[in-house]
């Protein structure tokens, strides 16, 4: 179960780690790349000093990162040797000893939009470049209750070998729809991303909404919470929001068990 940056934002990641032990979250994701907003984190003096600093808090606190993100697909890679744009996501990513890299396609400049071909191309550039550094792409984020998107994200990285993320809404997403978009991405399924906001507001009634999910795909919590929802007290907001989704993963028969007392 992990944590996503946006989830706790402007809090910075070193912030974010500090904050999951003891909260029932044990991985983050972390954005450090194509938004103006976390380029002082990862830049220049201060950039360096936050990635020492964060190496060695990952280590004392035994919280992994799941992955990092994003890489903005707008046009051909070139290798980027000085890590100054995707290269320094995939170097970041190596170094925090992440699981995959995340990425999204720019909006086209012709109204006729990328041919499947194109995307294809592109998505594989990164693949490429990202296999030295042991990190696998995901395609983020696909929404769980449109089949037809899935399989269309599926085509485009199934070549590269590359992967994708399924977007579930909490609120309003039916545990067929769930079910069905994994049996058809299967092994090209990274990880399901939840809304903080989304489950929340669909409190206990989302319970068992991911019981069938195979137990080895990460859940991972995303959201924005610019308004200050985390002022007060993060830390029991998260231990909070672990408990929701900790119960959207519940089998029927165990939640029988726990309401019985057993």
């Amino acid at each position: 179960m992990v944590v996503h940056q946006s989830v706790v934002h402007p809090r910075d990641p070193l912030e974010l780690t500090e904050l999951l032990p003891g909260t029932g979250w044990d991985s983050l994701g972390l954005h450090v790349g194509g938004a103006e907003e976390v380029e002082h984190w990862w830049s220049g003096g201060s950039g360096e000093r936050n990635l020492a600093r964060l190496v060695d808090l990952l280590l004392q606190t035994r919280v992994t990162v799941l992955d990092v993100g994003r890489v903005v697909l707008d046009g051909p890679l070139p290798s980027d040797d000085v890590h100054a744009a995707h290269g320094r996501v995939l170097d970041l990513g190596a170094r925090f000893g992440a699981r995959y890299v995340t990425a999204r396609f720019a909006a086209p400049a012709s109204p006729a939009g990328r041919s499947t071909a194109e995307r294809i191309t592109l998505f594989g550039q990164l693949a490429e470049q990202a296999r030295p550094y042991r990190l696998r792409p995901l395609l983020a984020p696909v929404p769980v209750d449109r089949l037809d998107l899935v399989q269309d994200a599926i085509d485009v990285v199934a070549p590269s070998r590359g992967g994708l993320v399924l977007d579930v809404a909490a609120t309003s997403t039916t545990a067929d729809e769930i079910e069905d978009a994994v049996e058809l991405a299967w092994e090209h399924l990274g990880y399901v991303r939840l809304s903080a906001r989304q489950v929340e507001q669909a409190g206990d009634g989302a319970a068992g909404l991911l019981a069938t999910l195979p137990p080895h795909v990460p859940v991972a919590l995303g959201g924005d919470d610019s308004q200050g929802l985390l002022a007060d007290d993060p830390g029991h907001r998260l231990r909070a929001l672990h408990t929701l989704v900790d119960r959207m993963l519940e089998h029927p028969r165990a939640r029988e068990r726990r309401l019985a007392g057993g």
